[in-house]
């Protein structure tokens, strides 16, 4: 059992708690509270925060604190952001924080945008360009290169500042947005990924996803090419909204004409090529800060993925005998017409394995499911519907639904459903049986696919083995012959 890890976020918008279990590289959301004190809504105006306010963050500071203790969770970071940060009196507010049991750690800007960036680097393994975190009090970038963060800045364009910042137009905030860029000295992002991280930017995500009807629904690894932001940038922070796009809440509805108006500024003023939205940024880089290198250097799609399908008794090892079972049948190593990476099979073999395990009338919807819906961070859309074409052909529907025929290749995702009917073979041959795997294996040459069997293998081999050798086949449009057993006449 995974040590529960939790975080404990006072922005100057939210306080929120949010607990982790899981693996350390992929850590899964335990429990995730939040209240709206709006800590930093006075400071701009005031240099305090307001009383009312603090009260009622340190009412749930005194919940966190009290369910934190119930839950013997003691790997705790609690952490002060912009709001506190700028408020004259902010120490005095994190003493009454330390009273409550509590250990308060106010972030410099520095501190903050390095620990957005860390997620960013988290989530996106080999992520170069600049990440972006838009909270309420304030606005981080910093550049990311060779999976580090580099020395950012902290911007006071926070969602609770924009309204104010806005009230003279568009064209004199974007001015002010590339001054402020010049003043910090701020040259980073041409013609790179502008990774963003923020409840509103995820909001614009949802709001873009719904315009263009794609297929999935989680906002993290969504990305738009720049002049296609822009534009939505610019719909949005003119207010020409559609008020029924589903999932977002009216308060982030609220703040999305000014949130797109920001990254419209930034678009115009660091000219990247592409946004990439993250759900990770400053409380999973955090975690993943606190973590040593080894672990780091582990693939998160992976860790998360056999994490999950440990429930359902399959474990990483036997995955990769299968999927050394069935050899180059299906995709070879670097070969851009299947599945290249080499994560990518051996994650889809350990899904199609628990979902072979499940209810046989819940198996089609759990294998979209699992795929196209659950948060699998590090895997990008191609793969998530490669995976899914992968598990679908693996429980016997190899045809293509139209909802993954746009995010891969015809032919990447006709070779993902051969590599699926091969899990299916080595299934009904070996029901994954380590010495039955071991006994047996494929081939494939130019004109014919063999099974080869050894003695121990032959008598497993049987009418509805044959069927689904017959069926590979077909699908490769390959001859098929059987090494090592005798041949029905007639399968069923």
């Amino acid at each position: 059992m995974t040590a529960l890890r939790a975080i404990i976020d006072i922005g100057s918008n939210t306080v929120r708690l949010v607990v982790y279990n899981g693996p350390p590289r992929a850590p899964v959301v335990l429990l995730n509270e939040k209240v709206t004190p709006r800590l930093g809504r006075e400071v701009a105006k005031t240099g305090r925060l307001c009383e009312k306010a603090m009260e009622t963050a340190l009412t749930a500071l005194a919940r966190y604190a009290a369910l934190l203790k119930l839950m013997a969770v003691t790997d705790v970071q609690t952490v002060a952001t912009a709001a506190v940060r700028d408020a004259e009196n902010g120490k005095a507010f994190l003493k009454a924080i330390g009273k409550l049991g509590l250990d308060p750690r106010l972030l410099s800007g520095e501190d903050e945008a390095c620990a957005s960036a860390m997620g960013v680097i988290a989530a996106f393994p080999g992520a170069h360009g600049v990440a972006g975190d838009l909270g309420g009090g304030s606005l981080e970038l910093i550049p990311i290169a060779q999976g580090a963060p580099e020395s950012g800045i902290t911007l006071p364009f926070g969602t609770l500042r924009l309204p104010a910042l806005r009230e003279d137009g568009d064209k004199r905030f974007n001015r002010h947005v590339a001054q402020a860029l010049d003043q910090a000295g701020w040259t980073h992002g041409k013609d790179q990924s502008l990774y963003i991280v923020g409840g509103s930017w995820r909001a614009l995500a949802l709001y873009a996803m719904h315009r263009i009807d794609w297929p999935l629904d989680d906002p993290h690894d969504f990305e738009l090419t720049a002049q296609d932001a822009a534009q939505i940038c610019s719909d949005l922070s003119g207010g020409t909204i559609d008020e029924d796009t589903p999932r977002i809440s009216s308060s982030r509805m609220a703040t999305l004409p000014d949130a797109a108006a920001l990254l419209g500024a930034l678009i115009a003023a660091l000219k990247p090529d592409r946004i990439v939205f993250s759900s990770w940024g400053l409380r999973e880089g955090l975690l993943y800060a606190a973590l040593d290198q080894q672990t780091r250097n582990r693939d998160p799609v992976v860790s998360g993925i056999a994490a999950f399908t440990d429930r359902f008794n399959v474990d990483e090892s036997t995955a990769q005998a299968v999927c050394d079972w069935i050899g180059t049948v299906a995709f070879t190593s670097g070969d851009k017409g299947g599945l290249s990476a080499d994560r990518l099979p051996l994650c889809a073999t350990m899904l199609a394995i628990a979902a072979m395990r499940t209810e046989p009338n819940t198996r089609m919807d759990q294998a979209l499911t699992w795929a196209l819906a659950k948060r699998w961070v590090g895997l990008d859309a191609r793969g998530r519907a490669l995976i899914a074409m992968t598990v679908l052909a693996s429980i016997g529907k190899p045809d293509t639904p139209k909802r993954l025929s746009g995010l891969a290749s015809k032919d990447e995702l006709k070779r993902a459903s051969a590599f699926g009917l091969a899990i299916r073979l080595c299934r009904k041959l070996t029901n994954f049986t380590p010495g039955a795997i071991a006994q047996s294996s494929l081939a494939l040459d130019e004109e014919r696919l063999t099974l080869h069997l050894k003695n121990g293998a032959a008598p497993l081999y049987d009418s509805s083995v044959e069927k689904n050798l017959r069926n590979l086949a077909g699908w490769l449009e390959k001859d098929w012959t059987v090494s090592g057993a005798t041949l029905s006449s007639n399968p069923d």
